[in-house]
């Protein structure tokens, strides 16, 4: 082989190496951003759980197969309950998404909504019975919401009424996209879970399909701002439950696996369904409406 034909094929493969290295950095530096976003969210979640723990610590504390709960004392039946049903609802969820988190997740019991809302800033009037925030769950002790003497129906109302598989739920979303989610899609998520488990849909008057919706951009901007808190929570509501009678339960899972890999919702149900957004949003309203 002449020499000069040896030259152009060696530098024609340094030139082939080089081109590949480069490449290769750039996917690399491509990433870099959601990759420092991501280990930063991870580092603020783990912090935020081990301060929660830190600061619970002169609570009691019962612990089960996957959870450790705190709560005050006089509480124990709550607190039985509690970790009791959120061990029932454990499996079911994690298997079907594929959690698999290390560690127990830690639940804090509250004996009153204001020491609940205190931990959030909020009116002595909010009412919600629980909230997943960074890695802890919060529960509204069940005494303070249920009215029931028969230990029987109490244990049945809170499996079936309380927040155990919604909150839950939102830990899972959380710890497989590392956050990475819009939060119309977790409470959808979240919901449906909820109702696939317990039976439990939300169904105030006031999230009624018949009146005008918000959009799905609307809600990804401003969903905790919303003036129709209801109505936003059912549409988040049945836009996954439309994915996952439509598409498949699966489809709920591989589109949490894209996720997790630092994508846009819009851009995942883009490419995991098939269709894009316009479209999707005019598909699971006419088809909602028509369940309705």
């Amino acid at each position: 082989m002449p020499q000069m034909e040896k030259r152009n094929i060696s530098i024609n493969k340094y030139l082939g190496i080089t081109l590949a290295a480069v490449l290769i950095l750039a996917a690399f530096f491509m990433k870099l951003p959601y990759f420092v976003k991501n280990s930063s969210y991870i580092i603020y979640r783990e912090g935020f759980r081990q301060k929660a723990l830190w600061t619970t610590r002169s609570m009691h504390t019962l612990s089960g197969d996957h959870f450790k709960l705190r709560f005050s004392q006089g509480n124990v039946k709550d607190a039985e309950l509690v970790l009791a049903t959120a061990e029932k609802f454990y499996a079911p969820i994690a298997e079907k998404y594929g959690y698999t988190g290390k560690g127990k997740i830690p639940i804090i019991v509250y004996s009153s909504r204001a020491e609940l809302n205190r931990n959030f800033g909020w009116e002595a009037n909010e009412s919600a019975m629980g909230v997943y925030w960074a890695g802890v769950i919060r529960i509204l002790s069940p005494h303070i919401w249920i009215d029931e003497d028969d230990p029987n129906l109490y244990r049945e109302e809170f499996v079936h009424s309380g927040p155990m598989a919604h909150e839950f739920t939102h830990l899972v979303v959380d710890y497989i996209t590392s956050g990475n989610y819009t939060r119309w899609f977790t409470e959808g998520i979240a919901q449906y879970e909820e109702y696939k488990l317990t039976g439990f849909e939300f169904d105030k008057l006031q999230a009624s399909l018949d009146q005008p919706l918000y959009r799905l951009a609307e809600m990804n901007a401003y969903f905790d701002d919303l003036p129709n808190q209801p109505l936003a929570y059912r549409q988040s509501y049945l836009a996954v439950r439309y994915i996952a009678e439509v598409y498949g339960e699966d489809t709920l899972k591989v589109i949490l696996q894209n996720l997790a890999q630092g994508n846009k919702t819009e851009t995942v149900l883009e490419k995991v369904l098939g269709v894009n957004m316009k479209d999707f949003e005019e598909n699971y309203i006419n088809w909602a409406k028509e369940k309705e």
